[in-house]
Parts: C-alpha cells; sequence; structure tokens
C-alpha cells in the first residue's frame, strides 16, 4: 500500500493564499504531493475520505495552508474541533501513526486558556503540531519559520504567550502522544482561518470600543502584515457614516480593517479582547 501526502488549500478570496495557492498547486506534483483546494473543513475531510477509499493507499500527510491564531486554524474552531478531529481520526484509521500540523500563525500557543493545536490532539487522540508565532512557509516545502513579534510600516504585530522565533522544524509545538518510529504511516495537517460566534455589547463596554475606534481610525493607517494571520476578533460597530467590520490581531494589540487592508496600532486593545472572550464576532454596539 502506497503512501498519499496532501498538500491543501482554502479556496478564500485572500491575496496571500491566492499566492499559496498558485505556487503549491504547481510544486506538488512535482514533489510526489496532490494538491486539494476546500471551501471548508468538511469539505476538505470528504475529500480525504474519497483518495483514502477510491485508491490503494494511506493518508502518510496532509498539509493544509491558511490563516490562524490561538483559538482557530481554518474552519475549525473551539466549538467544532471535537468533532473535526474525530472525524479525522476516523478516516485515516485508529491504528494509523497519524499526525496534524496545525499551520496558520500562533496555532500552537495558549492564549487566554485556549489553544486548538491542544483541543485538536485531544480530539484526534494524537500527535498535533502547532505554530509557535507568525508564521511563513510550509511544512511540506521545508521551508517554514515563525517569529514571535513583527513590525512593519510602523505597526508592531505583538507576541502572543511564549511565541518564538525559530526555523525549520522548531516553528512547531507538539501536542499529544509521539510519533511513533517503526511505522512510516504519519499524517500532518496545518490549518487556519476565521469563524465566531455572536454577541451583543451594551453599555460602557460598547461605548468605550467605539471612542476607541473612532480615535485610532483618525490616525495615518499602514499596510496589513503579508502574512496568514487570523483575527482574534471580528466586530461590526456604527461609525459616524455607518457600519464599518474591524478585526483584533496579535493578541488585540493591531486593528485592521479588512476591506481596505488597513491597520492601525492598538495596545488597548488586548485588555478589551480579553473582556470580550471567549466571544468572536459582535454586532453594531
Amino acid at each position: 500500500m502506497s503512501d498519499t501526502r496532501i498538500v491543501a488549500a482554502p479556496r478564500e478570496e485572500n491575496d496571500i493564499l491566492s499566492e499559496e495557492r498558485a505556487r503549491l498547486s504547481s510544486w506538488a506534483p512535482e514533489n510526489a504531493w496532490r494538491y486539494v483546494e476546500y471551501a471548508d473543513p468538511f469539505d476538505l475531510l470528504a475529500q480525504i475520505s474519497d483518495i483514502a477509499l477510491s485508491r490503494s493507499t494511506s493518508i502518510a500527510e496532509v498539509e493544509i495552508v491558511a490563516h490562524g491564531n490561538p483559538a482557530l486554524c481554518n474552519g475549525v474552531l473551539v466549538g467544532n474541533v471535537d468533532v473535526v478531529a474525530a472525524s479525522l481520526r476516523r478516516i485515516v484509521g485508529h491504528g494509523s501513526k497519524a499526525t496534524v500540523v496545525l499551520s496558520g500563525c500562533n496555532t500552537g500557543l495558549d492564549f487566554n486558556g485556549e489553544c486548538i493545536a491542544r483541543a485538536f490532539s485531544d480530539a484526534f487522540e494524537g500527535t498535533v503540531y502547532g505554530a509557535a508565532g507568525y508564521l511563513a512557509g510550509t511544512y511540506a516545502e521545508n521551508t517554514e519559520r515563525s517569529v514571535a513579534s513583527l513590525a512593519l510600516d510602523g505597526i508592531v504585530y505583538h507576541s502572543y504567550p511564549s511565541g518564538r522565533d525559530a526555523v525549520g522544524r522548531d516553528v512547531w509545538n507538539t501536542f499529544g502522544t509521539p510519533r511513533g518510529s517503526d511505522s512510516g504511516k504519519r499524517m500532518q495537517i496545518k490549518i487556519a482561518t476565521s469563524g465566531f460566534r455572536p454577541v451583543t455589547l451594551t453599555g460602557e463596554v460598547g461605548s468605550e470600543l467605539l471612542a476607541e475606534i473612532e480615535s485610532i481610525i483618525r490616525r495615518p493607517p499602514a499596510p496589513s502584515a503579508r502574512m496568514r494571520i487570523a483575527p482574534d476578533l471580528t466586530f461590526a460597530i456604527r461609525l459616524n457614516d455607518g457600519e464599518h467590520v474591524f478585526e483584533l490581531l496579535a493578541g488585540g494589540t493591531v486593528l485592521r480593517d479588512p476591506v481596505t487592508r488597513n491597520v492601525w496600532q492598538f495596545e488597548r486593545g488586548r485588555e478589551i479582547l480579553q473582556r470580550l472572550l471567549p466571544y468572536r464576532t459582535l454586532p453594531a454596539a
């Protein structure tokens, strides 16, 4: 039985992911990998299942290249990670030495008690790797590197707790059962992107956030860092000219307009973010 290696990316309209998809789709067949695009995690699971059933093969590796943070990886969230990971475990088989690598930014770090790689490992009952910083490159291409924090165009993307600078396999934090050395079968999944839960802001919290946002966006913006960073929080808020959607990145310390991709420093954002967690998407204040 042969091994199949899969490198996957979500079908998301994003400039960084478009570049990743174009490169990986041509790189994969020349390097004994199979390239897959998917709509959501359950579409990916279905495609992996089809591959496993349609040929005499075992799934050796699956890498998913997308956005991430400590609480999410693509469409895999703390709210659905159990079913996604358990479904994957059934596909690869309970006896396989499968490894999952969640390859979005900061997926291997703990923030406010949440770590998507650890949660995935618990449900998957196997080894899971998560990135220990802001991530670039891929595991499949052996080009991965991470930084704890970065500064670009005058904006500082602050570190999550225990973030680190690393290259190669040192980029990853490991969760769960160590890989067996007596089997050639293993699987790696690298995942990331967005998905959130609603909550209504009222009273002082909403007024405080509104005032902060109005003040910040009067400052000159900078272009967003070209890295696979998922937002910690997405919210809609009504300003003088109507409703706007904003994102908090880097543990709340960077404010981003996802439409213009402008960013501003938001030092008080971490304090606000921690008060609002575990919520993810907010209606207008």
